[in-house]
């Protein structure tokens, strides 16, 4: 939860709102996490054999192990990995810490602008950032 919304705590267990730099860390480390976890089933995983019973192939589904600040968790997903391999991800915000979290994991960005060179300015800082991380 990055939302600068103090209401929003609560809906993620958070009794009072959090620092925006660590509300970022936590985001940051929950979608490392998140993105094991979708990744800790292989593409080929499903067997789908309906002769044979067998539904998936257990030597291409993975445990993780991740512990990190905020987050343990063992893995694997309990289901299957979508086909794309991960939703979609967006981000929605446009101060400093947003733009260098949506280049490092966003494929879509929601914010807004009051001025075409405003927007034009946004969208060169994000496309550099998403180069420094190694990102098209």
């Amino acid at each position: 939860m990055t939302s600068w919304v103090g209401g929003a705590g609560p809906n993620f267990g958070y009794e009072q709102q959090i620092e925006h730099a660590e509300r970022y860390e936590r985001a940051h480390e929950f979608l490392d996490v998140v993105k094991q976890l979708w990744d800790s089933w292989a593409d080929d995983a499903i067997v789908d054999d309906a002769s044979s019973g067998r539904f998936l192939d257990p030597a291409r589904v993975r445990k993780m192990g991740y512990r990190g600040k905020f987050h343990r968790v063992a893995g694997p997903l309990n289901l299957p990995r979508p086909p794309q391999g991960h939703p979609v991800l967006v981000q929605a915000g446009s101060s400093a810490t947003g733009k260098a979290f949506a280049a490092r994991h966003a494929e879509a960005v929601f914010t807004a602008h009051l001025t075409k060179q405003s927007a034009i300015d946004f969208y060169a800082e994000l496309k550099a950032g998403a180069r420094a991380v190694g990102r098209s």
